[in-house]
This record gives structure tokens, C-alpha cells and sequence, in this order.
């Protein structure tokens, strides 16, 4: 049965424990970041991830490794509390990698 994970700051995790996922985790540094990161990665029932904008910083050349690696799990990233911006970068990215499609974001043209 697939699963999510969430690494993120104490009040994200605790928003998303609330709503059912067992696998949510408080990370306040880099490596427990990496070994919360290292515990989902073995569990095979994870096939998502998501991550905070600041637990991205923390472990994102693991995750730009992991994503040229291996199809799962996904790891996606949100905004935690007190996040910036969100950015679509990461997900047109994903898009085209999955199936095809390049999105172009802002004044660029959109190409469906």
C-alpha cells in the first residue's frame, strides 16, 4: 500500500499527523533531516515525500540525486510555515520528466 512522508518544521508536521499520516516528521537541522530522509527512503511503501521549503535547502543535493536515481519516491516540495513564494519550477520539471510536457511559466508561452 503506498504511503506518504512528510519532513517539515514542528507545526507543519504535526497539521499533517493530524490529518492521518503516520509518517510525518518534525526535522529542526540538516542531519535529522538526513536521517528522517534516510528512514522514509527505506520504507517501500512511500512513494511520496513531501518536504518544506527549508528542510529543501537542507537536503537538496540529496534530493536532486535521488530524483536522478531512482522513479520513487516523488519528494515534492511545499511551503512550511512561514514559507516564501511557491515555486512551479520544481514541478514543471517533474512534468516534463513524467510525461513529455514542457510547462513555461510566466511571460514565456505555455506549451501543452
Amino acid at each position: 500500500m503506498a504511503t506518504i512522508g512528510i519532513l517539515a518544521d514542528k507545526e507543519t508536521a504535526t497539521y499533517f499527523r493530524i490529518t492521518g499520516i503516520r509518517n510525518s516528521f518534525t526535522v529542526n537541522d540538516r542531519k535529522e533531516a538526513e536521517e528522517k530522509l534516510t528512514r522514509l527512503l527505506q520504507n517501500q511503501d512511500v512513494s511520496l515525500i513531501f518536504v518544506t521549503e527549508e528542510v529543501n535547502v537542507w537536503l537538496e543535493p540529496v534530493i536532486k540525486s535521488l530524483r536522478k536515481s531512482r522513479e520513487y519516491p516523488l519528494i515534492i516540495t511545499i511551503l512550511g510555515k512561514g514559507g516564501r513564494e511557491p515555486s512551479l519550477d520544481q514541478l514543471a520539471e517533474l512534468v516534463k520528466k513524467t510525461v513529455g510536457i514542457e510547462i513555461k511559466i510566466g511571460k514565456e508561452a505555455r506549451e501543452f
